[in-house]
């Protein structure tokens, strides 16, 4: 019989509430850093659509992500912090439960208290996992779903008279489809589990998982409200069953692709290299000993893994159309490394107890000392790691796409009509005009949308009755429905290009009038001289607030900020250049290097000036 405590409780009491609090404790810890280090504001990447969406319930890129929209918006009612900030929390909220989660696995499978926790910050400070719990977007509730439904699933399998394990894991499947399609990637680990316990499958308990699959995605019957509503951020003017369910099987983009068709994919082996360079040592080394550990003693949990991973790991990675040789793109393609690492993050806990047995049996009698050194180990690394990713991973100063994005806008006239393409510039400029409401006179064209959807065209036309489109969809080939048409349909406005024409039509009646971040659409019979263009160039960089070129993520979509403030006063140097003004011309490429060092085709252009001097 327990003891009883002076205030009436049993030790026993407090050992099972301290047992269930100790998987809350655990996602707290991880969850205090990832709050220390979240972003405040917008960041690059699908993170500022998302915040957009969320705030303004609107309708996101396909597949959609109501679950997240839903979720983002609930979170921008919180009183603490801008907006972003709130919504950015949705991330660190659920990189915190995903933590939680894996360590309650880990336990669940008989492993103890210390190689639990040890598998469990071994995820949670991964640099990859680490990252991706800093700003709103779809791979962090993912990883949320993905944990609960495995966890709901071991529980089941250890108690399978409890059908509503089983249900639940339905409920958080259909809620995965609502938030992310990759959690499909967990059909193998959900088959193996109802193979094995498939004489407490019935027909009712069958019944029950469809209807709880069904109800998580009951997220999906927001996407043609929302759209109706006409929000700005509102992809594919979803009217119909039939437009819903192009936009949830990825349509637009050519169902099963990344990217679009046609854009370079690179090597396999390269982006399999990288996916494998996303675990740490200590992670991967004790993945494969836990691997050898469940294969000996847990094999259905060894399958279920090893299916599931091999499926969202290395043929996903082998598949997926990207060109990893581009830093920013192997960082978008990165995120779906995620879901691996949450598949076989039990096995490095059952790694970890492998590897104290070991030390245990060379010692004898002193699993105490292994289990020491093993936690000194394993914690000194971790800490190591934070160390070294600290600096590098913390977004809580990083304003980066915000101060573009207004800058921008800054740069431009009343009125005008802003052409732009990458989503490094269109997704922060949507923000601070869909949510804040800046500059409401500029009416933004996402040239990216425009020039592959006449239903984009037809937003257009609602959002600024002003602006005149001569065409129901953009046709390069065809005189009357290219850039230059639509210029030539509106001549009262200013048109302003960030990023590359989508083809070549504006050259032979207009020219790009350099200014700051923006290029001018100005017609052939307006001159402007090269004192009003420096003087021009100069007020902006001034008023510019031109990032520390030291602290842009070079791996991210950062970079192409910070070559497009490079490119300003490049623009000038070239001006200068062409009118053999070479001193002037030197002056402005050295500026140009001043904002970002690694600017290659100024630091070209300066050794051909060089050249050309010495001659």
């Amino acid at each position: 019989m327990p003891a009883i405590t002076p205030d009436g409780a049993t030790d026993g009491n407090r050992r099972g509430f301290l047992m269930r609090s100790l998987p809350v404790g655990i996602g707290l810890s991880a969850g205090c850093v990832y709050v220390a280090t979240a972003a405040r504001d917008i960041v690059v990447g699908d993170s500022g659509e998302f915040l957009s969406a969320a705030a303004t319930l609107g309708v996101a890129h396909p597949s959609g992500y109501p679950l997240l929209v839903l979720l983002g918006h609930a979170f921008s009612w919180l009183p603490i912090g801008p907006v972003a900030f709130r919504i950015n929390l949705v991330a660190v909220v659920c990189g915190a439960a995903t933590v939680g989660l894996i360590f309650s696995l880990a336990r669940r499978l008989g492993v103890g208290l210390l190689p639990a926790a040890i598998a469990a910050f071994l995820l949670a400070f991964n640099p990859l996992f680490w990252e991706w719990s800093l700003a709103v977007e779809a791979f962090p509730l993912n990883n949320a779903l993905a944990a609960a439904l495995m966890y709901c699933l071991v529980r089941w399998e250890s108690e399978p008279r409890r059908t509503g394990f089983l249900v639940t894991a339905a409920l958080c499947g259909g809620l995965g489809v609502a938030n992310h399609l990759t959690i499909i990637f967990l059909i193998p680990f959900v088959l193996v589990v109802m193979w094995r316990r498939r004489g407490y499958v019935g027909a009712r308990a069958l019944v029950a998982c469809v209807a709880a699959i069904a109800l998580g995605l009951v997220p999906y019957l927001y996407i043609p409200w929302a759209a109706s509503r006409h929000p700005f951020v509102n992809w594919g003017s979803i009217a119909s069953a039939t437009d819903l369910l192009r936009h949830f099987l990825r349509s637009d983009y050519g169902t099963g692709r990344l990217v679009a068709e046609g854009a370079a994919s690179g090597s396999p082996l390269e982006r399999l290299g990288d996916f494998a360079a996303s675990f740490t040592i200590l992670e991967g080394a004790l993945t494969v000993l836990g691997a050898i550990e469940a294969y000996r003693h847990r094999r259905w949990f060894f399958w279920a893994c090893a299916l599931s991973f091999s499926l969202a790991g290395p043929a996903f990675v082998a598949y997926a159309n990207i060109d990893v040789s581009n830093p920013p793109l192997l960082w978008a393609l990165r995120r779906f490394f995620l879901l691996p690492h949450i598949i076989v993050a039990p096995l490095a806990a059952m790694g970890a107890l492998s590897l104290i047995n070991i030390i245990a049996s060379r010692v004898s009698g002193e699993r105490r000392r292994a289990e020491s050194a093993v936690a000194i180990g394993a914690f000194a690394l971790i800490v190591i790691v934070i160390a070294q990713n600290y600096a590098s991973i913390d977004q809580r100063r990083n304003h980066v796409a915000r101060d573009f994005a207004e800058d921008v806008l800054a740069t431009l006239q009343p009125n005008t009509v802003l052409l732009a393409l990458g989503d490094e510039v269109v997704f922060p400029v949507t923000y601070v005009q869909a949510v804040e409401k800046q500059r409401p006179d500029v009416t933004l064209v996402m040239l990216g949308l425009f020039r592959s959807f006449g239903w984009y065209i037809s937003q257009l036309r609602v959002r600024d009755p002003a602006l005149t489109i001569p065409f129901d969809r953009y046709d390069p080939g065809n005189p009357a429905a290219t850039l230059r048409a639509l210029v030539d349909a509106n001549p009262t406005r200013q048109f302003a290009l960030v990023g590359a024409p989508t083809d070549a039509s504006l050259t032979n009646s207009y020219w790009l009038f350099h200014t700051g971040l923006v290029d001018q659409v100005e017609p052939m019979s307006k001159d402007i001289g090269l004192a009003v263009a420096a003087e021009e160039n100069n007020r902006l960089l001034r008023i510019y607030r031109l990032p520390d070129a030291a602290r842009i993520r070079r791996n991210t979509f950062e970079v192409g900020i910070l070559a497009k403030y490079a490119n300003a006063p490049a623009a000038m140097g070239d001006q200068f250049a062409l009118a053999h003004l070479d001193q002037q011309a030197e002056a402005w490429y050295r500026r140009a290097l001043g904002v970002d060092p690694e600017a290659v085709e100024a630091r070209n252009a300066l050794a051909r000036l060089g050249t050309k001097t010495s001659r």
